[in-house]
């Protein structure tokens, strides 16, 4: 399916959890001189209006990212990294991130297959490219097979994103085939998935979470995975009622939204990856949910 459009969710709880790794895994490569290679199998358009209509319609943003920003955090690397884009009322997606945070040595392969936004995707690393930027290589591509058929990369270090819709239940299967797969050959290349939260699906998410960690530990058991989860409800606060009485008690939180949280789970995680986020979650955790 191709109907997934990330602007209806920018700058939501999940975006927030997601780039504060994304982040941290990209300053952790920075570190060393050598250069890298950094793939996103879904990019989706890579840069958000805020002020879109379907950006207004489902209001992620103000309960999330912005809901955060008007609670006076602490500063740290993501807030300032993202502060640019929502003074200017848009929201960064992860190719954009990576874009500005990627080096000129470095190398940047970006896969979306949703015809418009590939359209958007290109149009929005066009502008914002420079001459300082990272080469980029933006295909119009499914993500699982240029993950398959592009690693392990020359550069030997990188990382991939890999952030699918989970429309469809193949995207749980595709996610822990292609990770364990990728994982074998590329056993250095550090590996982000993000996955929801959702009560009707917990079994399928853990057959995945538990089929990924079992995989990459037997290609190598001292493996370093970090599995980080950000809750925003309690996991069976979600109820199925009908469309008419959904509609009716959206604004008095009767039927919270399905996605109760999400996580990032991340095989060769960086030294520190693990608490830096743990404790950023506790801060976040604190203020979403009030």
């Amino acid at each position: 399916m191709l109907s997934y459009q990330h602007i209806f969710h920018a700058g939501n709880h999940a975006d927030i959890l997601k780039h504060y790794v994304l982040l941290f895994v990209l300053n952790s490569l920075n570190k060393k001189e050598k250069p890298y290679t950094f793939f996103d199998t879904h990019s989706g358009s890579g840069l958000y209006d805020l002020l879109d209509n379907r950006s207004l319609k489902t209001n992620e943003a103000e309960k999330g990212i912005l809901h955060i920003l008007n609670n006076n955090v602490d500063s740290n690397f993501y807030f300032d990294f993202i502060k640019a884009f929502i003074d200017n009322k848009q929201y960064p997606g992860s190719p954009v991130i990576e874009l500005k945070n990627l080096r000129k040595s470095d190398f940047l392969v970006l896969s979306e297959l949703h015809p418009q936004e590939y359209c958007n995707l290109k149009n929005n690393i066009n502008i914002l490219k420079d001459e300082n930027n990272c080469s980029v290589a933006v295909h119009n591509r499914n993500g699982w097979e240029m993950l398959k058929a592009l690693t392990p990369p020359k550069t030997k270090r990188g990382a991939v994103l890999i952030d699918p819709s989970y429309e469809e239940i193949k995207d749980y299967e595709d996610a822990a085939e292609t990770i364990v797969h990728v994982n074998k050959k590329w056993n250095n290349g550090i590996i982000l998935l993000w996955y929801p939260l959702l009560n009707h699906r917990s079994q399928i998410i853990e057959n995945m979470l538990n089929q990924i960690i079992e995989g990459c530990k037997k290609n190598n058991q001292n493996i370093e995975i970090s599995n980080l989860q950000l809750l925003v409800d309690e996991k069976d606060a979600h109820k199925e009622v009908a469309l008419k009485e959904f509609l009716e008690h959206s604004e008095d939180k009767k039927n919270p939204p399905r996605l109760y949280g999400s996580g990032m789970l991340v095989i060769n995680s960086p030294w520190m990856l693990k608490d830096s986020t743990e404790a950023f979650i506790n801060d976040i955790e604190k203020i979403i949910r009030r």
